[in-house]
């Protein structure tokens, strides 16, 4: 159960109405869809429990993705900050970038991407093609060691600010951090009500780690829901997700007013189907990529989506999941990541 013995349930509405004080810029298309897939549990063999997927791919803005739904509060606070600028670090396919950059976009703001050199720098295609179409100003950093990258971050916000620009710094402003958990605790309600219309409970929760997991996992707390949420990490140890989780989901309580935390052991939390290294396809990754795609025509990417979903397919052929329950995975999505890797794509599922 999401819910820990003795924490105050809440209201839908009365988390709603705490969450509506928050300054919030609409762009994102809600509700997503929440849609049956009958051919991927098929395929998963006779004792597969039913498989619905919330489809946060279709947030609408500039691709989707689950990263929409942060946007808003952050957009929220960049305006109420009077902000003219945003920087954010990121590798070349970063979806996180394509979409801050598309926001400065729309808002008219002046968006910079410190780049971390990665294997995937050339040739320019998926998010770093985007990137260059909405205008992002692309620094490279000279080398992907963490003194670099700061030292590049922390001159691009030295130079602006002498500028005399109104910079907002998306990776380490306080309230830029808890958006993201911000954003699912909203869509944590938007889950129920949906499940609701179905006449039916969800168990657990699958989807790639992140602030998005987090705030499904307080959410689920908050509102007494009877899911896990399965946080499956892409990059760092468990340990270090679930501390990260935690501060996500507890600086939105802190910005809620909320005395209720999310606490170590609300979510389940692995790093083992990262494979051999964030960025780098895993063979599972790609078998459920494969599968997602010829039982439901669901494309996910081979970064992100893909392992998420391979922890789903691999807790069900364990026998880890009943055939009686129901589980969620959130298509987070990450489309464009997918045209950056067809020789690694096309080789893994030949």
């Amino acid at each position: 159960m999401a819910q820990t013995t003795g924490a105050r349930v809440y209201g839908r509405q009365e988390l709603v109405d705490l969450i509506g004080a928050l300054p919030r810029v609409r762009i994102a298309h809600l509700p997503t869809p929440l849609e049956e897939a009958p051919r991927l549990r098929a395929a998963l063999g006779p004792d597969a429990p039913r498989i619905l997927i919330k489809r946060d791919d279709l947030t609408g803005f500039a691709l989707g993705g689950n990263k929409v739904r942060h946007m808003e509060f952050r957009m929220g606070d960049i305006r109420a900050k009077g902000a003219d600028s945003l920087v954010v670090m990121n590798v070349a396919q970063s979806n996180h970038a394509r979409l801050h950059s598309s926001l400065a976009a729309r808002f008219g703001l002046d968006a910079y991407i410190v780049k971390i050199p990665s294997r995937k720098d050339e040739p320019v295609n998926g998010n770093l093609l985007l990137d260059h179409i909405v205008g992002a100003h692309i620094i490279n950093a000279p080398s992907a060691a963490p003194d670099d990258l700061q030292a590049t971050f922390a001159r691009v916000l030295g130079d602006l600010r002498a500028q005399g620009r109104v910079v907002y710094d998306v990776p380490n402003d306080p309230v830029s951090k808890a958006a993201g958990a911000c954003g699912y605790l909203l869509a944590s309600v938007e889950l129920l009500e949906q499940l609701d219309a179905l006449g039916v409970s969800a168990q657990h929760i699958f989807l790639a780690s992140g602030t998005s997991s987090a705030g499904l996992a307080l959410g689920g707390k908050l509102l007494g829901a009877p899911w896990r949420v399965h946080a499956i990490s892409i990059d760092n140890p468990a340990a270090t997700v679930e501390a990260y989780m935690c501060a996500a989901a507890n600086g939105a309580a802190a910005l809620l007013g909320l005395a209720e935390l999310l606490e170590p052991g609300d979510a389940d939390v692995t790093d083992a189907f990262i494979g051999e290294r964030y960025g780098v396809p895993s063979a599972a990754g790609l078998e459920a990529l494969a599968l997602a795609g010829r039982t439901e025509g669901l494309i996910v990417d081979p970064v992100y989506t893909g392992k998420a979903l391979s922890a789903l397919v691999h807790a069900v052929r364990a026998g880890e999941i009943g055939r009686d329950e129901t589980v969620i995975f959130v298509h987070t999505g990450g489309l464009p990541i997918t045209f950056a890797y067809a020789e690694e794509i096309l080789e893994g599922i030949a």
